[in-house]
């Protein structure tokens, strides 16, 4: 794709000052001067571990012919004899948002959007509203923590919610395909850094909020009103799907501007989707859900396993409902879907259970123990194999350190993302309130997976927590390949486990 450089400013109000020549043509978008490319622009972001006016002089090493920053002109060091255009604007992540939809065209582009946030659930709420829509017909473009897909190219990812170039990239590759929905997570990050900023959306879920990413947000108020911005990006048709259940579920009705329609699920007497009960077939592993609307009781199976997973299908179920799909038709897809990567994936190992899940905040690690336990038979045990990640918010370590302690006969401690954090400090964090023999500490986080397989007996759970669907481990500024199905397997397999999915 190609623009001039005037097309894709078009009088925004948020450019101070343009130095050089705006009839020059751009061929692409970038943040990272690494990957930039003859005549891009280059995005030059101020983030929290680097600065990308620092990275200008690379950027057009490699060919970039436009520099956007925020940074005086005067201040910005440039190459000796460097001919580019330098663009000066205020609110860069706005602005960034907006020129890229320019760039690419997508303003106001022709598909419906549904967008999830919450701390928890978002990944499989999300994953089953993109999957029943594929299933019935439906060309979708999916942007999410597990990878993003475009009318089904499976491109892996890094982000929950990309970069607006990269967003819009995307979305434009959606829209030359005849895309006709767009199932994406929206991140607090996203949300605070204005990825989304200009999007407009048919449907805006909210899953739930917990104790996560104080790294970000200041306070939970914070937090909370991040997360609350997605509803005043609502189409004037769009509508809100709001857990009723959660503690912020009443600010965010009111978040949600006047007129607009509010689907409201849970347990409370006033939800519209009513969840009654929930009935688990050990057999063919699945999942009834019994739920009341409009005073009729109705039912539905999925492969999604644990009352934490009943309120992500009802969920799914409002969108698919709101934007008008005939959920009787729908609703037969449900038990044929495929379950998310990293997400309640069970398997059977031998004589035992193994159970991996990218549970990593305190509410997550507890509801998926709770569930565990829920379905394991009486007298058996539950091994939890977990780790908190380093340079992230330490305030939950000590907090899921009791969790899995508590709620597991036998708890083996371990690494996660060790980023630029002792695994030992780390690890101290978690055990700072835990006394008694029921927990070890294993640093090597394969080490303890094939501790946990070693020591399970018959009809015991192995739950390995923290990472499901990541592919790599974060060491100092190294990402190394890890993926925990694919350790799980090899270890079982040096001890002759059969494995069964």
């Amino acid at each position: 794709m190609k623009k001039t450089l005037r097309e894709i400013l078009n009088n925004n109000a948020l450019v101070r000052n343009v130095y050089g020549s705006t009839s020059l043509t751009v061929t692409g978008l970038c943040t990272d001067s690494r990957f930039a490319q003859k005549d891009n622009i280059f995005y030059a972001i101020r983030g929290t571990q680097k600065d990308g006016n620092k990275f200008i002089a690379h950027a057009i090493q490699k060919g970039a012919s436009v520099i956007v920053s925020d940074e005086l002109y005067a201040k910005v060091q440039f190459p000796p004899k460097t001919r580019v255009t330098y663009v000066q604007v205020e609110n860069l992540t706005q602005f960034m948002a907006e020129s890229s939809a320019s760039f690419y065209g997508t303003t106001n582009a022709p598909m419906a959007f549904i967008g999830i946030t919450g701390t928890n659930g978002k990944t499989t709420t999300a994953k089953f509203i993109n999957e029943t829509l594929k299933a019935l017909g439906h060309k979708t473009v999916f942007l999410g923590t597990t990878g993003f897909e475009v009318c089904g190219r499976i491109i892996p990812t890094d982000f929950t919610t990309p970069p607006a170039p990269m967003l819009h990239k995307y979305l434009r590759e959606g829209m030359d395909k005849g895309a006709t929905h767009v199932v994406m997570e929206v991140s607090s990050h996203a949300l605070k850094l204005k990825r989304v900023w200009g999007l407009r959306f048919d449907a805006a879920v909210f899953t739930n909020l917990t104790h996560e990413h104080r790294e970000l947000h200041a306070s939970m108020d914070d937090y909370f009103s991040t997360k609350a911005l997605l509803f005043s990006m609502l189409k004037p048709i769009g509508f809100a799907v709001i857990n009723g259940d959660d503690d912020f579920s009443g600010g965010m009705r009111k978040s949600v501007p006047s007129g607009h329609r509010i689907v409201e699920y849970g347990k409370k007497n006033s939800a519209t989707l009513r969840l009654e009960k929930i009935k688990f077939n050990p057999d063919s592993r699945l999942q009834t859900i019994v739920f009341v609307q409009d005073g009729k009781s109705a039912a539905i199976e999925t492969r999604m396993i644990g009352e934490f997973n009943a309120y992500n299908a009802l969920a799914a179920y409002g969108v698919l409902e709101g934007l008008g799909l005939d959920m009787a038709v729908g609703a037969e897809k449900f038990p044929t879907l495929p379950t998310v990567d990293g997400r309640f994936n069970w398997y059977k190992a031998g004589t035992f259970n193994v159970i991996i899940d990218f549970a990593h905040t305190p509410d997550g690690l507890e509801k998926l123990l709770q569930e565990v336990n829920r379905i394991k038979p009486q007298g058996r045990r539950l091994i939890t194999v977990f780790g908190c990640p380093g340079s992230r918010d330490p305030s939950k370590r000590p907090m899921m350190g009791k969790i899995a302690t508590t709620a597991s006969e036998h708890t083996i401690i371990t690494t996660d993302d060790i980023h630029h954090e002792s695994p030992e400090a780390i690890i101290q964090d978690i055990t700072r309130e835990l006394s008694g023999t029921r927990h070890e500490i294993i640093i090597d986080r394969r080490e303890a997976i094939r501790r946990s397989l070693q020591i399970a007996q018959e009809g015991d759970f192995v739950v390995i927590a923290g990472r499901g669907h990541e592919r790599y481990q974060y060491v100092g500024d190294e990402k190394i390949p890890f993926y925990d199905r694919q350790v799980f397997m090899e270890e079982a397999q040096k001890i002759e486990l059969k494995v069964e999915e």
